[in-house]
């Protein structure tokens, strides 16, 4: 592509950044009206066919990669330059972000952690592993957006080594222990070097550095790191663990996926917030801290009104749950009372259920003058018709079950009458003589 067409195509605005190998420009992209980065590999480099391979590594690898927390990338092209076009991302990148306002807030510095996971899992799922994660390839855009970008020195079975035996690819201060080795590296590497961005992002400080004694890569292979509770307390117990997890030596002893980290993450934000809440909660913080200014309106997350209620929904619903357990107990208890009520009934009248076998004791003894002679075999006549009262029932049926009462009531009434010892001459009643 010429020159010309270059100005043509893209209006190079102002120069936002500059590193070892390339340098980065602002730009328009006229034919769509939209702001881009393009970064441009120094033509020092242009000689050194591995520099120059790593540079279309990245673009090809970068331009595979479409997800939501990658930076994508637009076009690609060697001549006059070797050139990136790809996504811009108005912001700052974490390592100015830290560098100015120190140890984040927590619940700030998860969700911007939770984001980069996500980035990382979707890479190691194309069999991509990162090797350069670090806070200044992590960018923020200024309405809470995280993107993680330069993929220079990613590494795939798929792709042909280009690290030379004996040298270091990366940055030391964030390497893991079997990348300082030289040891075969998967997805574990990458959590390695994410729990160090964890600990210098809630701490504000590194957890290996160099001194004049030893070097940081012999004090990521052999020395412990002070807890990160010690240097900030504000730090949660279970966030301290998830960090010592990921900065195990040994890898087998970290976490097993990036997906994993980024679950034990989000447990600490389940039900607090949204993604809209989440974005705009990064984004005035960071505003707030004067890292830099608000996001233009058409870049503004709106967030929906129940995310700002979630507690007070949280705090109604339980509220009317409460409600109705308590009218569920009234209605249990109303309702064994009435049950309880129906078994303690008294008994129905001894008139309305005649039982040949119900207990002698249990209904009042009749006049017994009525009722004596007829067990006797004294002849009843007229006397003994007019001393009973008129049955209701039929006098067959009456007699049946009436009999055996009338025996037991006399035999009962002989006991009594026994006990009680009475005279001789009252314990009978002598029938009227027959006329």
């Amino acid at each position: 592509m010429a020159i010309q067409q270059l100005k043509d195509e893209y209006e190079i605005q102002d120069e936002i950044g500059s590193g070892g190998m390339a340098t980065v420009y602002k730009a328009v992209q006229k034919s769509l009206d939209r702001p881009v980065a393009i970064k441009q590999l120094k033509r020092s480099y242009h000689a050194d066919e591995q520099i120059v391979r790593r540079f279309e590594r990245e673009s090809r690898v970068a331009a595979s990669l479409q997800h939501e927390n990658i930076v994508h990338i637009y076009d690609y092209w060697k001549k006059p330059t070797y050139a990136i076009v790809m996504e811009y991302v108005d912001g700052a990148n974490l390592a100015d972000v830290i560098e100015k306002t120190g140890a984040l807030p927590v619940d700030v510095g998860i969700m911007i952690s939770i984001q980069v996971c996500s980035a990382l899992e979707y890479a190691h799922m194309r069999g991509l592993v990162h090797r350069d994660i670090k806070p200044s390839n992590i960018m923020i855009k200024r309405n809470g957006e995280v993107k993680l970008m330069d993929f220079g020195i990613a590494h795939t079975r798929h792709l042909d080594a280009l690290t030379l035996p004996g040298t270091l690819i990366g940055t030391p201060a964030y390497m893991s222990p079997e990348q300082i080795l030289g040891h075969p590296l998967d997805v574990r590497s990458d959590i390695f070097s994410l729990g160090i961005v964890l600990y210098e992002m809630f701490t504000g400080v590194k957890p290996f550095a160099d001194d004049e004694k030893r070097p940081v890569t012999a004090k990521i292979v052999h020395d412990d790191f002070l807890a990160p509770r010690r240097v900030n307390g504000d730090i949660p117990r279970r966030l301290q663990w998830l960090i010592k997890k990921c900065l195990r030596k040994k890898p087998k002893r970290r976490y097993a996926s990036m997906l994993e980290v980024e679950r034990k993450l989000g447990k600490r934000l389940a039900g607090r917030t949204t993604k809209a809440a989440s974005l705009q909660r990064i984004s005035d913080c960071l505003v707030s801290r004067k890292v830099f200014e608000a996001a233009p309106e058409q870049e503004t997350m709106i967030v929906p009104p129940a995310a700002k209620l979630s507690g007070r929904l949280k705090a109604s619903i339980a509220a009317v749950t409460a409600l109705i357990v308590l009218a569920a107990g009234a209605g249990l208890y109303y309702q064994r009372m009435r049950t309880d009520q129906a078994t303690v009934r008294p008994p129905a009248a001894p008139a309305t259920l005649p039982s040949a076998a119900g207990p002698p004791l249990s209904r009042p003894v009749e006049t017994a003058p009525a009722r004596l002679p007829a067990p006797l075999g004294q002849a009843t006549g007229t006397a003994g018709t007019l001393s009973q009262p008129a049955p209701s029932t039929p006098p067959s049926s009456v007699e049946k079950r009436k009999e055996p009462t009338v025996e037991k009531k006399t035999a009962t009434t002989k006991k009594k009458k026994k006990k009680k010892a009475p005279p001789p001459t009252t314990g009978m009643i002598t029938p009227p003589p027959c006329a």
